[in-house]
């Protein structure tokens, strides 16, 4: 404001840097009281837990065949990022959330291990590793004692259902492992109103969004947690807006770019939301009433994640009676992880109801649920704490037996046989009919490595035959739909006489383009096509000199890309 006419103007006002913070209720340019740093503790159980997930998960995957192929669908896209012929960063695709398949790229530099599956398991054991490593931190700001800290951590880290997914190579703890590094940054941020730990957890949350699109809804959550617990300690709206802006704008950041990436390039700015594996629209889901789901969610939390069922109710009376903000709060996120596979059902937003993979989230954030039960009980943190760790061996059998016969599962049947029988679980079945095993793969493998060599001669359709393109460990062999796009890649199937050898095709016609194309030589009665190699799975034809499709058979144009 000028000052009346007439009259010298008004020295400014300068406000010290105490005065002009006095109404923030966060720590700013000063580093608060906080749990002494020990990067040596956190390293050790960095590596002891990847190295035991990965020695374990190098016997499961190798030695006993259990793996997804998801997992190297995956692995085959980071393969081709290097590999390929030509190499595209483009060969990640868009089935996935981007860094599901990105951060495994360093895996396959070297064709070697990735085509043995040595890297399988640390696809997966890094990231089991880094979500133990942040909640042995949490216990530490908790003030949970030693050997508390390392019972908490096996009891966890043994329980079956984490050692599946930690150590077979499944894209879940990928996100996962971001979302508690987040949540993790929250509860330190709570404990020290140090605002750094908040940029951190929204650091973190971009990093989860673009490797599972499920960590979007805990983003969301804590967002909104942020911006109550400032509110209720009164700070005023230009902290809450500045904080809450700060902790979004990374996720919001890389959200708005992925979505600008499928507009560009599929022409479908959020193919990311309708199109891909996350959260791919139901078609043949069947219809489940509200008792039905009920009952469903009931038994994947008791089987699954039983210590939710003690920790949850335990959340929501330190939140109400004790005025536990935080508490309260995280039982509003592990209520929505208890509610959100049986919401994905209902909205029809899954083909999988249910699968016994969601009891993951549900029991990490139990876990890190009751270390806040612990921090928040005082005197009373051993017991809490003892009272987990029994909670946590307790579920190792119950879950294990549920692993067997649990109905909506993916590899966990077979996962308990091969601990069980120490027997390998090639060809036997999943409760869902599915066959267990890689030696139809290997074997079409080992003979286009033995007997091929030129470059871009076997025509596939990458998306039904990548796991045998992993194991030849030379992706280069290949004309796949990367190559050269979907356009080129059909005309060079409409006369593949002009481009390749060979047409390497899956037996299964339903979702191969290539064998909808040429579905005789896929079962092997094509008269020109001959066959050079073929397993249960696979089909290899000979393409001959000068051979071109019969007029009568359905043009490739009808064969949607």
């Amino acid at each position: 404001m000028s000052a009346p006419a007439g009259l010298p103007p008004s020295p400014p006002v300068v406000l010290s840097n105490r005065e002009r913070l006095a109404g923030v209720v966060q720590a700013v340019g000063r580093r608060p009281a906080d749990v002494p740093r020990r990067p040596w503790e956190s390293l050790l159980v960095l590596g002891i837990s990847t190295l035991v997930y990965a020695w374990f998960g190098y016997w499961l995957v190798v030695e006993m065949h259990v793996v997804g192929f998801e997992t190297l669908d995956r692995l085959n896209r980071a393969l081709m990022v290097w590999h390929n012929d030509p190499t595209k960063l483009s060969a990640l695709g868009f089935d996935y959330p981007p860094l599901a398949t990105l951060l495994l790229t360093p895996l396959t530099i070297f064709t070697g291990p990735a085509r043995a599956l040595v890297v399988v398991p640390l696809a997966s054991a890094l990231f089991a590793g880094l979500t133990m490593m942040t909640l042995n931190t949490m216990l530490r700001r908790a003030q949970v004692l030693a050997p508390l800290r390392v019972a908490v951590l096996v009891a966890l880290g043994c329980n079956p259902l984490v050692v599946l997914y930690a150590a077979g190579g499944a894209r879940h703890f990928i996100w996962i492992s971001f979302v508690v590094v987040a949540l993790g940054a929250l509860f330190a941020w709570y404990v020290t109103a140090d605002i750094r730990f908040v940029m951190i957890a929204g650091l973190a949350y971009s990093v989860a969004a673009l490797a599972g699109y499920s960590s979007l809804l805990w983003f969301v959550l804590s967002l909104l947690m942020i911006a109550a617990v400032l509110a209720r300690l009164g700070a005023d709206g230009t902290e809450v807006e500045g904080t809450t802006v700060g902790f979004a704008a990374p996720t919001v950041y890389v959200i708005a770019l992925w979505t600008a990436f499928n507009g560009l390039l599929l022409l479908d700015p959020f193919s990311w939301i309708t199109e891909s594996s996350d959260a791919s629209t139901s078609g043949g889901l069947p219809s489940f009433s509200l008792v039905e789901l009920a009952t469903a969610t009931g038994k994947l939390v008791l089987h699954g994640a039983p210590v939710a069922i003690l920790v949850l109710p335990a959340l929501v009376f330190a939140g109400v009676a004790r005025r536990n903000t935080f508490a309260l709060w995280l039982a509003i996120m592990l209520g929505a992880a208890v509610l959100t596979p049986a919401l994905a059902v209902a909205l029809r937003l899954t083909d999988s109801p249910l699968l016994m993979r969601n009891a993951l989230p549900i029991l990490l954030l139990s876990v890190i649920g009751a270390i806040w039960l612990a921090r928040s009980a005082g005197d009373g943190s051993t017991l809490v704490s003892a009272v987990l760790v029994v909670g946590l061996l307790v579920s190792i059998p119950w879950t294990f037996h549920a692993m067997k016969t649990y109905e909506h599962q993916n590899l966990e049947s077979a996962f308990t046989a091969a601990v069980s029988t120490r027997e390998s679980q090639e060809g036997t079945r999943t409760l869902d009919g599915s066959t267990v095993g890689i030696m139809s793969e290997e074997a079409m493998a080992d003979w286009i490595r033995d007997n091929v060599s030129r470059r871009s001669s076997v025509l596939t359709d990458n998306a039904q035959t990548y796991a045998v393109m992993l194991l030849t460990g030379r992706p280069d062999l290949f004309f796949d739909r990367i190559d050269e796009s979907d356009g080129p890649w059909l005309e060079a199937a409409k006369d593949p006489a002009e481009h390749v050898d060979f047409l390497l095709l899956s037996t299964d016609t339903d979702n191969d383009l290539l064998s909808q194309l040429y579905p005789d030589a896929a079962d092997g009665s094509d008269a020109l096509l001959t066959v050079a190699y073929s397993t249960p799975r696979y089909t290899l034809v000979t393409v001959p000199a000068g051979y071109s499709r019969a007029a009568g058979d359905a043009g490739t144009e009808e064969v949607a890309p």
